[in-house]
């Protein structure tokens, strides 16, 4: 490999931990005032990806226990972030959502980054951005032929 190829792509890791831990620390704040385990967190970030998910298939998302899985989902109800339903295809089982708080928070914490990169990008001469986006995409396209090699 050449040995500017090698000083460019370490530049762009650099860049890209400068630029992630600018978004973390305008975030902190936001993370540090939160009244969750982290295995609470995990819950709420794995329930918002789904319509609905059963304490077992939430013990299995999380690779924990059932018994584990139930006591997280009740501090998590008690908590006002997630509400049980009955499962409509089943009685005997119960659906666990994100309540409209939970749902509120996930999103709060993922916004937050969001809205302060688009800031950032605002700030950019137009050359700079697509020049940016062009990269971006590159690099999208990478990781996504990745991630479908990865996959069973």
């Amino acid at each position: 490999m050449e040995p500017c190829a090698d000083r460019l792509r370490e530049e762009a890791v650099q860049t890209y931990k400068t630029v992630f831990h600018a978004l973390q620390a305008a975030n902190a704040a936001q993370w540090l005032h939160l009244e969750l385990t982290m295995a609470q967190l995990k819950a709420l970030m794995a329930l918002s990806k789904g319509d609905g998910e059963t304490v077992g298939s939430m013990a299995d998302a999380l690779e924990i226990g059932l018994s584990a899985s139930s006591q997280l989902t009740e501090r998590l109800v008690q908590h006002g972030l997630v509400e049980r339903r009955d499962d409509p295809s089943d009685r005997r089982r119960a659906l666990v959502h994100l309540s409209p708080a939970g749902e509120q928070l996930v999103t709060r914490l993922r916004q937050g980054n969001e809205e302060r990169l688009r800031d950032w990008l605002a700030r950019l001469e137009e050359a700079d951005l697509q020049a940016l986006v062009q990269g971006l995409r590159a690099l999208a396209a990478v990781a996504s032929a990745r991630r479908e090699a990865v996959r069973p």
